[in-house]
């Protein structure tokens, strides 16, 4: 019969770590299956889902564990999922931060055998709320980062700021701004952050979600893809961070352990950015006929007004006179929806907290993750995500839509010296509508 550990609270324990021979071992056979569970199968063969607030699950799944171990002390609390252990001690560090030492203090050796993955229960980590226990070495890298750090290591996505309709009270224009969904923002004080936002988890250290859309990429103020590796080497930003809650399943009723995972997806989590330009064409008196759209540092395109806008050339810089049509023709360039696919594969050690495409395919897999120096714990679980774009419909009539906040920038995007009206939707401010279609 399998023998299985009931939870265990200790008071010591020792260096969180994998043996070397078994860690190489798992970038060929995984040792645990990893899905994603949520939303319902059916979305991967053309379902809809709106831009946000909706539920993606991941499973971690051991066929044969041992049991969970747990350690509570001065009101921290750190445990692992235990796959495997030879000599039937367990003899290996959660890391937590007060209580240090081997896990049990009577196996001799000294030599950690066990195959562990270290997670911790976390039943509400959302931006903005205070975790109670510790967030880890690594909590500042999950808190926004400042906006005088450089693009290139930065962990949330800046775009310069434009001369926008609501820019905030106080933020020139040549201020970066940040862009995606919101993390809540850096916390002062005695206690921890909020541990929500891009790079690791610190709940799930090792869960890798990759996703190339919107602010997941790296790029600087002015929307242009970064390549810090080398040219053509893109690079991504690990988006387990936004994991809001994790929780453990001791035994199924066919035998077997998981630890699961939800992501609560924030608005403009998985949606592109886009930048709409609304003077183009030529210099003072404006001549020009068209605005210009770019998608996700893609290419700039173009696009007729009809009919044009008025333009203020009293303002300095010369503003589109905004009116309903101005926004419906906007909007009525983007897409309806937009395919995601999200891929997530739980790697040994911390995750890193950028993917880079080490293989320049174009795509951010499993095998780049192994080309960084990282050793696959599970195999690489992937779907796709049919995402709604909250838009204006035609039939609605007039009055001001609130799509996605990620579409919230006005950079020049081409030679024109004047500057251009940026186009900036907040959600709640009094007119926000949106209608959700149903398709038939």
């Amino acid at each position: 019969m399998k023998r299985r550990l009931s939870s265990l609270v200790a008071l010591s324990c020792a260096s969180l770590m994998l043996s070397s021979g078994v860690a190489s071992a798992q970038a060929e056979a995984p040792i645990v299956r990893l899905s994603i569970q949520e939303p319902t199968r059916h979305n991967a063969r053309g379902g809809i889902l709106d831009g946000r607030d909706f539920n993606i699950e991941f499973r971690v799944t051991a066929p044969e564990a041992l049991g969970f171990v747990e350690l509570v002390g001065n009101g921290e609390k750190e445990e692992a999922l235990v796959l495997s252990d030879t000599d039937d001690c367990l003899e290996f560090d959660l890391g937590h931060p007060t209580l240090t030492g081997p896990f049990q203090t009577s196996c001799g050796d000294g030599i950690p055998d066990e195959v562990f993955i270290p997670f911790r229960v976390d039943p509400n980590d959302r931006p903005a709320v205070r975790d109670t226990d510790f967030c880890g070495s690594d909590r500042d890298r999950l808190d926004d980062d400042p906006d005088t750090t450089l693009l290139t290591v930065s962990n949330k996505a800046y775009l310069l700021a434009p001369n926008q309709l609501d820019l905030p009270a106080g933020v020139s224009v040549l201020t970066p701004l940040p862009v995606g969904p919101s993390t809540g923002g850096e916390m002062t004080g005695l206690s921890p952050g909020d541990c929500y936002g891009y790079g690791a988890d610190e709940d799930l250290p090792g869960l890798v979600v990759m996703a190339d859309v919107g602010a997941a990429r790296v790029f600087n103020s002015n929307f242009d893809l970064l390549y810090p590796m080398g040219p053509g080497i893109r690079r991504i930003r690990n988006l387990a961070g936004f994991t809001s809650t994790v929780t453990r399943e001791a035994e199924d009723r066919s035998g077997r352990s998981h630890i699961v995972a939800h992501m609560q997806v924030e608005r403009g989590m998985l949606e592109p950015l886009v930048a709409f330009d609304f003077l183009t064409g030529g210099a003072f008196p404006w001549l020009g006929g068209d605005f210009a759209r770019r998608i996700d540092s893609g290419p700039i395109e173009t696009f007729a007004w009809d009919p044009a806008p008025a333009v203020d050339f009293s303002t300095t810089p010369a503003r589109v006179v905004i009116t309903n049509d101005v926004y419906n023709q906007l909007l009525a360039t983007l897409p309806d929806s937009t395919s995601v696919k999200v891929r997530a594969v739980l790697v040994e050690g911390p995750a890193p907290d950028f993917i880079d495409d080490m293989n320049g395919d174009g795509r951010f897999t499993i095998v780049d993750l192994v080309q960084m120096g990282y050793t696959p714990l599970s195999n690489q679980a992937v779907r796709t995500f049919n995402i709604q774009q909250e838009d204006k419909f035609a039939d609605l009539g007039d009055g001001l839509r609130c799509p996605s906040r990620s579409v919230v920038v006005g950079l020049d995007l081409d030679t024109n010296p004047l500057d251009d009206l940026g186009y900036f939707c907040n959600d709640g401010d009094g007119s926000s509508r949106s209608f959700k279609r149903v398709r038939r």
